[in-house]
């Protein structure tokens, strides 16, 4: 049986009236890529470039968020040399996608933009080159009114806020140095701004982490409570950032995994000094396959070192890679498990 990948493993969304309208809007060649961007998982094609790039145009973020992999390396002392990416190298990145067709760029790993000095320029550049589908996750927190002018100002198509709990006390003592009434008047203050003025764009989503201790009154809160403000609310699945899941587990000889990461078919991630992961949750550094500013995007997507990667996947070999072998949604995959809410209508 020819293996496949689900590009929607491990999250959900739901939409408001907003969206749809949103949608509508969207280009031929947006449809054309949400299309291959399900397709091409699915089918395991890869193209002649990749559909998405995940570029972290910066490592550093002013929270200290319990759950997430950057603080808990800078607590070990072993997170990476504070920088954010140069304005130069990121239009090298961004002339070489929009060369060989690339679609769509997220603009963060483990990382807030709005710390970069340079984010409005950036998105302005990429949409300026023809970049369908540019966005970004931000906590929120730095959002202000000016902020907020100038972002819908700047072509963004998506600003995705990360809000992990509807409730407050959960949300101020997970989210450490954040302030949930802060958060939620920012989200609600751009929502007002981009309404006033009958922008559709840019697309508002809440994204939440569906935590293992997670009920299910709170999804349902979360749903009600975010739709007021958001256009989408998605649920993704949570993923230890310790890496212990697949510590101990071992597999019997020849053993052939039913799952296939999506990721390597269809997109690349770029870390701020030009490293290149096939895996968004590399933080490691583990996996990296290559080095844009010394290569081009489309040496990187067609080497030897992707290409293998891509293989043991199919063979249905991850837990052969440490990384993968240590990734909660690869062992929740190979095993099954079903996240607390069921895909509906999910996007990236």
């Amino acid at each position: 049986m020819q293996p496949k990948a689900n590009i929607f493993q491990g999250y959900t969304e739901f939409h408001n009236e907003h969206y749809y309208k949103w949608e509508k809007a969207q280009s031929q060649k947006y449809f054309e890529y949400r299309k291959k961007w399900v397709e091409n998982a699915d089918k395991l094609i890869i193209e002649k470039y990749p559909l998405h790039l995940d570029i972290g145009i910066s490592n550093v973020c002013n929270l200290e968020c319990t759950f997430c992999a950057r603080t808990i390396k800078v607590q070990k002392d072993d997170w990476r040399k504070v920088m954010h990416m140069d304005i130069n190298l990121f239009k090298k990145i961004i002339d070489e996608a929009v060369e060989l067709g690339t679609y769509s760029i997220n603009m963060n790993l483990l990382c807030e933009p709005l710390i970069h000095p340079k984010l409005l320029e950036m998105i302005k550049y990429a949409k300026e080159k023809g970049i369908i589908d540019v966005h970004f996750h931000s906590h929120g927190g730095l959002l202000n009114e000016e902020k907020a002018n100038l972002l819908l100002d700047s072509g963004l198509d998506k600003l995705f806020f990360s809000i992990d709990s509807p409730y407050k006390d959960k949300y101020n003592k997970i989210r450490v140095l954040s302030d949930f009434d802060n958060v939620i008047a920012n989200l609600k203050r751009f929502k007002e701004l981009r309404d006033a003025r009958g922008q559709l764009n840019p697309m508002i989503r809440v994204s939440m982490i569906q935590f293992p201790d997670i009920e299910e009154q709170e999804l349902i809160d979360a749903k009600k409570f975010f739709l007021q403000f958001a256009d989408a609310v998605g649920f993704q699945q949570y993923v230890d950032p310790h890496r212990e899941i697949g510590k101990d587990r071992t597999y019997p000889s020849e053993y052939k995994s039913k799952f296939v990461c999506q990721q390597p078919f269809t997109r690349l991630s770029i870390i701020e000094d030009g490293r290149v992961s096939p895996c968004c949750n590399d933080y490691d550094q583990e996996l990296i396959i290559g080095d844009v500013s010394k290569q081009s995007l489309q040496e990187i997507w067609e080497s030897n070192e992707l290409a293998q990667f891509r293989d043991v996947m199919k063979k249905g070999d991850f837990y052969k890679i440490h990384a993968c072998a240590n990734c909660e949604m690869a062992v929740n995959a190979d095993e099954d498990k079903q996240t607390p809410i069921q895909k509906l209508e999910p996007t990236i």
